[in-house]
């Protein structure tokens, strides 16, 4: 059965590359092909943790970055709608700077709507429910597909980070390997 002691309790990814269509709102993106190849890879290394369970946001490039992943790891994907990321939908699609800018002074304050339609904390408190419910969902290692901002600001508040440079770090197609000493960032693109 191996030492459970070194396996990691939880698995932080976000979803692969999206391909970017300005015109269709963001929580419709659908993962490009980058993004299901470097899902696969992820994937690839993280078989060494042994998960026991594959959880996604309902959006199409997390749900689809999560099956590709499932495919390789052989689980199925159940997905929670507290999984989803920071609704900002209505938000006009900006420029990359312009929307780090944002993202930054939302991840900074969110107590404060900065864009989208939620505040930050509240998208905080919807995933820390839905982590809760996977908490719950039996023992072993559990990988959670999800999005940037909302990995960033839940598991900031948990190990009390600063949520800018994690986001930062937390590319596509990436996870934070979460164990009782902290987190190692992972990637999909061939490097560890």
């Amino acid at each position: 059965m191996g030492n459970q002691a070194h396996r990691p309790p939880l698995i932080l990814v976000k979803h692969g590359q999206p391909a970017i269509v300005p015109e269709v709102p963001r929580s419709q993106w659908s993962l490009s092909d980058e993004g299901r190849v470097s899902a696969a890879t992820l994937a690839g290394k993280l078989a060494r943790f042994e998960p026991r369970a594959l959880f996604a946001s309902p959006e199409i490039k997390a749900h689809d970055t999560a099956q590709a992943m499932g495919d390789v790891l052989g689980l199925a994907v159940r997905t929670d709608e507290d999984l989803a990321e920071h609704r900002a939908d209505h938000n006009p699609f900006v420029s990359a700077a312009e929307i780090e800018a944002l993202i930054e002074r939302a991840l900074r304050d969110p107590d404060h709507l900065i864009m989208g339609e939620e505040t930050g904390a509240a998208a905080r408190q919807r995933f820390a429910a839905a982590m809760e419910r996977v908490a719950a969902a039996g023992e072993g290692t559990k990988v959670v597909v999800a999005h940037g901002r909302v990995i960033s600001l839940w598991l900031s508040a948990e190990l009390q980070l600063d949520p800018v440079p994690f986001w930062r770090r937390l590319a596509f197609t990436s996870a934070a390997v979460v164990t009782e000493e902290g987190f190692e960032i992972i990637d999909g693109l061939g490097t560890l």
